[in-house]
């Protein structure tokens, strides 16, 4: 007899608010498949389920390590000679930081947790952008503190206000998230942006996580780095990984980077302690880091050539279905679809996701997932498939709407 009636076995209240649509939704493709049918997922920016592989020399320089027994602990924060990569290469990006201050973590999420639990108290706010990556939402929810979003404009290629960023702090506010390239819209803050995110954070005595896993994939343009603009009075934490940028998300090896820790003494501890509580990273994928840091050129450039390809036909078959429009991303590997639901006989974003799923067996995420308004009809699309995967997707997709319009 389930225990459900008793008052031990009750979820905790924060697991209420604890939201991933990216993972939810998929349940109701299992459903599909369980039927027979064969789904396309486009929910999830896992590279290696689309045929992408890390460099040679990172998996060669992790199965050494195995080889030669550096199977145990490695220490809390990284290993010496990976710390002293990451902040080697950081510092040719113009991002200030010393090996002291860099902390590997299980892949970026363990680096946004681990700030977010030190320096969150129930009640305080953090300043995140809608849409954003749904952890942040997770873990500020986790911790029970507030999640305050601020806008991205999809009217103008979905950059935020820094007016109206400013106009939402308030005594409680103790983080500003920044995501860039961004997920979930692929967009690329301009550097006069940057300045003026930064500006704010000096001027209110924020902490700035800047989330940039995505750094190596932009296809125009250039980015740069928040940190290199943060001076010696604006601490600035940049989370980054080997997942997106080297195609090895399953290895679970990202890092958090603090500029202008002597500011902050007493967070800087409260972060070693976390780290060293939950012992350390994966040992022998840190052995890869070094070889990261240095990439063979082609090996980036492949990858762009293909997903470029990938991008522009996304780009140009979305915005010829009628009733659907998305945006021309500058970095990652989404685009931000939108439906025009005034012209379809669904009530949300979620409603046309579900159904499209249905009929076609297409798996989007709606765009509320990530804090959109439902009634917009927005929906993010992953375009790491092959072109002829994803010409297949969107002629399906702009069957459907021909169907429904």
């Amino acid at each position: 007899m389930p225990y459900s009636n008793s008052p031990v076995f009750i979820p905790a209240q924060r697991v209420q608010n604890y939201h991933y649509a990216i993972r939810n939704i998929v349940s109701n493709a299992r459903l599909q498949e369980e039927q027979g049918k064969k789904v396309t997922y486009l929910n999830i920016g896992d590279p290696i389920l689309y045929g992408f592989q890390p460099p040679e020399e990172l998996i060669e320089a992790k199965v050494l390590a195995l080889r030669q027994g550096h199977n145990g602990y490695s220490p809390s924060c990284g290993k010496k000679d990976a710390t002293e990569a990451i902040a080697d290469d950081a510092n040719t990006r113009g991002i200030p930081v010393s090996p002291e201050n860099i902390i590997i973590t299980s892949g970026a999420s363990e680096a946004a947790d681990l700030i977010c639990t030190a320096m969150l108290n129930p009640g305080d706010e953090v300043l995140c952008p809608s849409p954003g990556y749904p952890l942040y939402s997770a873990i500020i929810a986790k911790l029970n503190a507030r999640e305050v979003q601020y806008r991205l404009d999809p009217e103008n290629t979905w950059h935020p206000d820094p007016e109206e960023i400013e106009s939402r702090i308030t005594p409680r506010t103790k983080i500003l998230v920044v995501i860039n390239p961004n997920n979930p819209t692929g967009e690329l803050y301009p550097p006069e942006l940057l300045r003026k995110l930064v500006a704010i954070a000096r001027r209110h005595r924020l902490l700035v996580i800047t989330d940039e896993v995505y750094h190596k994939l932009v296809y125009e343009e250039k980015h740069v780095p928040l940190a290199s603009m943060a001076g010696d009075d604006v601490v600035i934490t940049t989370i980054d990984s080997l997942s997106k940028n080297y195609m090895v998300p399953g290895w679970r090896i990202g890092w958090l980077a603090i500029t202008n820790s002597h500011l902050i003494p007493d967070v800087h501890f409260a972060f070693i302690k976390l780290a060293d509580a939950r012992l350390c990273a994966p040992t022998a994928a840190q052995y890869a880091i070094r070889a990261a840091m240095k990439p063979r050129k082609d090996y980036i450039e492949s990858v762009l050539h293909r997903l470029s390809a990938q991008r522009a036909l996304t780009v140009e078959m979305l915005n010829a279905i009628p009733g659907i429009s998305c945006n021309h991303p500058k970095g990652a590997f989404y685009v931000m679809g939108k439906a025009d639901l005034a012209m379809l006989p669904f009530n949300s974003d979620e409603e046309f996701v579900l159904k499209l799923l249905h009929e076609k067996q297409i798996l989007f995420v709606h765009g509320s997932g990530f804090g959109t308004d439902p009634l917009q009809g927005f929906f993010r699309v992953v375009f790491l498939p092959d072109v002829s995967t994803l010409e297949k997707v969107y002629r399906d997709l702009g069957d459907f709407m021909h169907q429904y319009r």
